[in-house]
């Protein structure tokens, strides 16, 4: 289970870093570039875990059938060994959620923020 949810949030964790690497891009920030840099190889790390995670996923053979963003979650159906399972992901969690996998990319800690 951890591992579909890590699978089905770290498309997310994408997304939030080319959303800020676009505005860094066009801040007058003196060290826009090694920012952009960094953040382009933090995406790197984050499809090679994709990209594992479907290795692994696939070994175990669970499969995700079908993910529906609704307003306030995401809905996730999923089989594992021919038995159906079911997610459901307030997005506010999946916020936090995508925002603890970034700090751990940084490794940071920002429990404490």
């Amino acid at each position: 289970m951890k591992m579909v949810k890590e699978f089905i949030e770290l498309p997310y964790l994408l997304d939030v870093i080319e959303v800020d690497k676009k505005r860094i891009h066009n801040s007058d920030m003196m060290i826009k570039n090694i920012m952009i840099r960094h953040l382009s190889g933090l995406q790197e790390q984050a499809n090679r875990t994709i990209y594992d995670l479907k290795q692994t996923l696939k070994k175990r053979n669970i499969k995700i059938i079908e993910q529906n963003k609704l307003d306030d979650r995401l809905e996730i159906t999923y089989s594992c060994r021919g038995y159906q399972h079911s997610m459901t992901l307030l997005w506010s969690k999946v916020k936090v959620d995508v925002l603890l996998l970034l700090g751990d990319y940084m490794k940071l800690d920002i429990t404490d923020t």
